[in-house]
């Protein structure tokens, strides 16, 4: 799995460095991101039936998605509190949503997750690979401080990504596709990035814990806990045999 990850991060990122602007590079490792799951689809062909395709119906991947779409109501209420009527779209915003939700949700869930769910062999892998990622995506936002956020935000900014990764790898689990994760990602992002005034290219840039910050957090470890609940004992009989089709 940390093979994985490694591989299809360098793979994402590296060609962002030849564009002349950062959104060109945006766009392109966004289309790199695309790639990279293709070419895993392809080196486990015909075994791997890959990660686009959903395995349950559209209304209960809504249903799923519920906690995380109710996110993106109450996260404009914290940056309410804090940022005002704050709103500021931008080209460049609109590039690191889509990138940080297609490129993001590549490397830590749809290429690390089903290597996983295919090869471990505990009976609660499920959770494994939903918590193993889920820290490791946490611990990637710790290089927002060499850029630029002091220790406590980029502390607190690995602290509630890590949760709200349980979410989004559980619904990655439970639905068989990246695709949905990969939306709530960007979405969630972009409105941070549009409605947040602190935030500067997605580091946290303020200086002192305001309320707006501290109800942010706790909706992400709400969202982690949902999480865990969705790959709960009760359902993971559910969640082998789905993935028992992606590895046919």
């Amino acid at each position: 799995m940390l093979l994985a990850f490694i591989s299809a991060t360098i793979v994402i990122y590296l060609p962002g460095e030849t564009a002349p602007n950062e959104a060109l590079s945006n766009l392109l490792i966004s289309g790199m991101a695309v790639i990279v799951l293709l070419l895993q689809k392809w080196w486990f062909s015909p075994e791997y039936k890959g990660v686009f395709k959903a395995e349950i119906p559209l209304r209960e991947i809504v249903t799923l998605s519920a906690p995380y779409l109710i996110s993106f109501v109450l996260t404009y209420i914290c940056n309410l509190v804090d940022s005002g009527l704050y709103f500021a779209p931008t080209v460049l915003s609109l590039t690191m949503a889509i990138a940080a939700g297609l490129c993001e949700e590549t490397a830590f869930r749809g290429v690390t997750m089903p290597i996983g769910m295919r090869y471990l062999k505990s009976k609660n892998r499920a959770l494994a690979v939903t918590v193993l990622t889920a820290l490791i995506f946490g611990a990637f936002h710790l290089s927002n401080i060499m850029g630029g956020a002091s220790v406590t935000m980029g502390v607190i900014q690995a602290f509630a990504t890590a949760f709200s990764g349980l979410f989004l790898g559980a619904v990655f689990l439970r639905t068989g596709s990246i695709v949905p994760s990969m939306i709530l990602h960007a979405v969630f992002d972009w409105i941070c990035f549009t409605t947040d005034a602190t935030l500067e290219n997605g580091i946290m840039a303020a200086e002192i814990v305001t309320p707006g910050l501290v109800g942010a957090i706790a909706i992400d470890v709400a969202l982690g806990i949902a999480g865990l609940y969705l790959i709960r004992p009760s359902v993971r009989e559910k969640i082998e045999e789905l993935w028992q089709k992606k590895w046919s």
